[in-house]
């Protein structure tokens, strides 16, 4: 299936219109839909990643990656839920894993172990990490100290300025590859979470799961991807989810791609955000020759969206115009769907 960014995001669009359509109605719709407090609740997702020492992380990601001799290119996520086309790369870069748990370093790297104890420092000369003398890295890993990023050139700034640092320890169990990976700066620990593997003769599974936080706000999340072989060929699930404490706020999705070929893949999406300020859930099944989506507000059916010929038809109990506000509100949930793995692709470079 041959579907464009811009096709996708238009069907999406369309789905989000019928909720808000939906939602509007006085008579059958729930009271307690808030958009303002959902495109709050969205927009503290972000919050949680946004603080100087992610952000060197994430900047320094293929640099470690190189280090521990993994590809600076990573295995991306982001192709298969933003571009469905090309969602049969990715199938076989994940159905490397497969059959032996051996082989699942492509996902989950491993550390060598001439460098376990290691800290490594930026180097300006050659820009990239060196090993350095320094003590404090872990027994069962190696530590990279993060500094300041200069904007234009995404590398640490000259001179530097040390902000914190990231280790990387290996904590495989059994038939299970694992690497943990801990951003800590100022008495605060950024990032912490764990990428892992594992596989047997016909499935693999790739997990990374953790918390981020900016020193206020915590988001939990797990990224689980799972990729089988069946009668029918590949059949791959990302299983998405991502919470807020804080604010009682959780998204996510399930999304399985079958009838994996280079011509055509048949996607099942059931993607929820729920929170004090509304639940909204789509679900539906889409392929080259159409689909269709049941849209609910806080549980109850309001809209079915059909796509045919790349033309969305809409029913609708109520044709009630969108008000800015909710407008912005849906479109801070279609903006999220959008963005929702782009975070995997960093947090996955390094152990890639």
């Amino acid at each position: 299936m041959a579907m464009s960014h811009s096709a996708r995001r238009s069907l999406a669009t369309t789905v989000l219109l019928a909720l808000a359509l939906s939602a509007c109605s006085h008579d059958d719709g729930p009271s307690e839909f808030n958009p303002d407090g959902m495109a709050a609740d969205l927009g503290s997702t972000e919050t949680a990643f946004d603080s100087p020492a992610t952000a060197s992380f994430t900047a320094s990601g293929s640099a470690i990656a190189t280090v521990l001799g993994g590809s600076p290119a990573v295995m991306s996520p982001v192709s298969a839920l933003i571009h469905p086309a090309s969602v049969r790369s990715y199938a076989m870069s994940l159905s490397r894993l497969v059959p032996r748990t051996s082989r699942i370093s492509a996902a989950a790297a491993s550390i060598p172990e001439a460098y376990l104890g290691i800290t490594f420092v930026w180097d300006l000369e050659s820009q990239a990490y060196v090993a350095s003398d320094l003590e404090g890295a872990p027994a069962n890993g190696v530590r990279f100290l993060l500094y300041a990023v200069n904007p234009v050139t995404g590398q640490p700034a000259d001179p530097l300025n040390e902000l914190g640092y990231v280790d990387v320890t290996d904590v495989s169990s059994g038939s299970v590859i694992g690497t943990r990976v801990l951003v800590f700066a100022d008495g605060v620990t950024y990032l912490d979470y764990t990428a892992s593997g594992s596989g047997n003769e016909t499935s693999g599974e790739v997990t990374v799961s953790g918390f981020a936080s900016n020193g206020t706000t915590r988001a939990n999340f797990t990224l689980r991807n799972t990729i089988s072989q069946t009668a029918n060929g590949l059949l791959l699930t990302l299983d998405y989810s991502l919470s807020i404490p804080s604010r009682g706020f959780e998204v996510s999705y399930t999304a399985t791609f079958g009838n994996i070929s280079p011509e055509q893949v048949v996607v099942t999406l059931d993607f929820t955000v729920s929170g004090r300020n509304g639940d909204v859930n789509f679900t539906g099944t889409y392929g080259a020759s159409g689909g269709s989506f049941s849209v609910k507000v806080n549980g109850s059916v309001f809209a079915t969206v059909t796509l045919a010929n790349g033309d969305p038809v809409i029913s609708s109990a109520t044709g009630t115009a969108l008000t800015p506000q909710e407008e912005a509100a849906l479109n801070a949930v279609l903006d999220f769907y959008d963005g929702s793995l782009f975070v995997f692709d960093s947090l996955m470079t390094p152990v890639s």
